[in-house]
């Protein structure tokens, strides 16, 4: 019976053009006996938007499930008799509804938290020309939180690039221990924005630059931080624009990277290229990854997304589902920055992702 699963990872793997082996399947029909919201089951099998779609729709096509009146999808008789003959059990979650599933809870810091809220209460909304997606504020606060409990945060000179949809940088700069802190983004309204809290708030060992990570850095940037942190978008050359970049600002070995990394817009076998290249290529290693760690907000223009062409229903997401991990990597002797231009045109997306 196995063999029916590669079958139809086969066949949902020709009609979303993404890498997928029966394992994924598996997910889907695990998390099918639990909820039958598309963008949940997405959350919890851990796939591609792609990925789930195309299974969804084998599943439906092989007469295993159908989508009612209220885009539910549900398993059929055939599908629930699979499933029992297979052994697969209803998807559970342990995860700790205190810290959200994060190690850290927000709320340890709860006046750090509080005043995160108040600052950003105008803050600009995601826009979809930069690939923009906010975390929650609780999510925010948390990595602030985490890299504090690494020693990654006081006395340290700290660069954000690409990553100030989530306001990470102005969250760093707020927590007042860093010892230097800079922002690159390409969106000027966000630059503009941390700017203008730095001004009021008299924090005057934060900066914010307009920056576009296609570009080289400045010479005056390489080699001068302790940490950094990025929220790449998942193409390759996006992730070594951005996390190469990074690694590029580290002083020297001991140097810390922090960024996200999804599977919603990325398979494992993306991930394992993703991985091959920190520590063959660059020469860091992955100390921490922390699953589902950020958790994101729906953005508005949803509708305008490849995510919500491909779905098998047109129900729009009503609560999280789209999550990260949170990655931190440490560099090694002999690690290698690269810093170089990047003039690739699938920049933002390519087979696997759909939420640009």
């Amino acid at each position: 019976m196995l063999k029916v699963l590669a079958q139809l990872a086969q066949k949902a793997r020709e009609i979303s053009q993404v890498r997928l082996y029966k394992k994924n399947v598996e997910r889907v029909l695990s998390a099918l006996l639990v909820s039958g919201d598309f963008w949940e089951l997405v959350d919890m099998s851990d796939l591609p938007v792609p990925a789930a779609s195309g299974i969804v729709r084998v599943l439906v096509e092989e007469g295993l499930a159908f989508i009612d009146d209220e885009e539910n999808i549900r398993l059929t008789q055939k599908g629930l008799d699979l499933v029992k003959e297979l052994g697969i059990e209803p998807y559970v979650d342990y995860t700790c509804q205190a810290c959200e599933g994060r190690g850290i809870p927000f709320y340890a810091n709860i006046e750090f938290y509080r005043e995160f809220l108040q600052v950003t209460k105008e803050r600009p909304k995601a826009i979809r020309d930069y690939d923009q997606g906010s975390v929650t504020p609780e999510t925010t606060v948390t990595r602030v939180l985490f890299m504090d409990s690494r020693g990654d945060l006081r006395n340290k000179e700290i660069v954000v690039l690409g990553a100030e949809d989530d306001l990470t940088g102005l969250a760093v700069a707020l927590f007042r221990k860093a010892k230097r802190v800079l922002i690159l983004d390409i969106d000027k309204r966000l630059i503009d924005f941390d700017n203008a809290i730095f001004k009021e708030l008299g924090i005057d060992n934060a900066e914010a630059i307009v920056w576009d990570l296609r570009k080289p850095l400045d010479s005056s940037m390489l080699g001068k931080f302790d940490v950094f942190v990025s929220d790449p978008p998942e193409t390759i050359p996006a992730f070594r624009a951005f996390i190469g970049r990074g690694i590029a600002t580290l002083k020297e070995d001991g140097g810390v990277g922090y960024f996200g990394l999804t599977l919603r817009d990325s398979s494992v076998f993306r991930w394992r290229d993703f991985q091959i290249a920190l520590t063959t290529e660059f020469g860091v290693a992955i100390t921490d990854i922390v699953q589902d760690f950020n958790h994101y907000i729906t953005w508005d223009y949803h509708a305008e997304t490849k995510a919500a062409e491909i779905a098998p229903v047109k129900r729009f997401p009503e609560g999280i589902w789209y999550r990260s991990a949170w990655y931190r990597i440490e560099a090694l002797p002999g690690f290698k920055r690269w810093n170089e231009p990047i003039s690739d045109d699938v920049f933002y997306l390519d087979e696997e992702g759909s939420t640009t």
